[in-house]
């Protein structure tokens, strides 16, 4: 395959790029999902809990908490995950190294945290307001860092500090 990438520099299609941001936003989300469902029942309530109110999102917020629907959340949770996959998976270019995607991985799983409890919860799904906003904190930076995992190479590369920021267009910065 031929490539004009310079040295350290990945030459990959954005439809390989777009199928990682997938793959490691569903891996993330079930991790997610599992580290929430630990947590609710470890709180004495039943460990679907947190699809019944994902399913919420389609369903309204009438429907808590008789007429949710766990399976409706999965598919809610996974597609929503591999939705942020993929708005992840245009911007790893950005970042050159192994330290820095980890770096933006983190720093958007929170982003995702304040979209989701503190503008959409407070705005247009009220039925999100009442979370324990420390352990979602948590979750969605975590969801973060494990979705930047889809993104690692096999290293820093040669002659780059551990946290390198070039412009999606490959160009090396001086």
């Amino acid at each position: 395959m031929a490539s004009n990438a310079t040295a350290g520099q990945s030459s990959e299609t954005l439809r390989a790029r777009l199928g990682r941001g997938v793959i490691g936003g569903v891996i993330a989300g079930i991790l997610f999902i599992v580290l929430n469902a630990w947590y609710v029942a470890s709180q004495g309530q039943p460990p679907i809990r947190p699809l019944g109110l994902i399913s919420s999102i389609v369903l309204g917020a009438n429907a808590l908490p008789d007429a949710v629907n766990p399976a409706l959340g999965a598919a809610i949770h996974i597609a929503l995950s591999a939705v942020y996959g993929l708005v992840f998976a245009l911007v790893a270019p950005l970042f050159r190294t192994n330290g820095t995607i980890a770096l933006a991985g983190g720093v958007y799983g929170i982003l995702l945290f304040v979209v989701n409890f503190l503008v959409l919860a407070q705005t247009v799904l009220p039925q999100f307001q009442m979370p324990n906003l420390p352990v979602e904190f948590m979750a969605h930076a975590l969801f973060g860092h494990v979705l930047a995992f889809a993104f690692y190479s096999s290293g820093v590369r040669n002659d780059e500090s551990p946290f390198a920021v070039g412009s999606l267009t490959g160009g090396r910065r001086a």
